[in-house]
């Protein structure tokens, strides 16, 4: 996490990615979602100002507790911009339409 941590301090955008289970983000990013705090208080890494999530489901109805913790955990108690969230379920993942929509979203996290 320490080198985490100090790459956050030189970000301005932090993008989010993770394969859904049991309706929210892998057990890996949680752990380092919950070390975050360490890093964000008693307040946000003074260029962060973005973040966005990328997220991939069997079922398009699986977001919601990852969605939870992506508003409430990040761009409400950071005060971040919401850049918006990605997702592909089932046979779309690794379409070539989802693929070019992906390429489409990463390049408005650019504005």
């Amino acid at each position: 996490m320490q080198e985490v941590y100090s790459l956050l301090g030189e970000a301005d955008i932090l993008v989010i990615a993770s394969p859904i289970y049991y309706h929210g983000v892998s057990g890996q990013l949680k752990y380092a979602l919950d070390h975050f705090y360490s890093a964000a208080y008693p307040r946000k890494p003074r260029n962060l100002k973005k973040v966005a999530m990328i997220l991939s489901s069997g079922d398009p109805k699986m977001y919601d507790g990852a969605m939870f913790s992506y508003k409430g955990d990040f761009w409400e108690y950071l005060g971040l911009i919401d850049m918006g969230v990605f997702t592909a379920y089932g046979m779309e993942n690794g379409s070539a339409s989802k693929l070019k929509e992906l390429r489409d979203f990463g390049k408005n996290l650019k504005s």
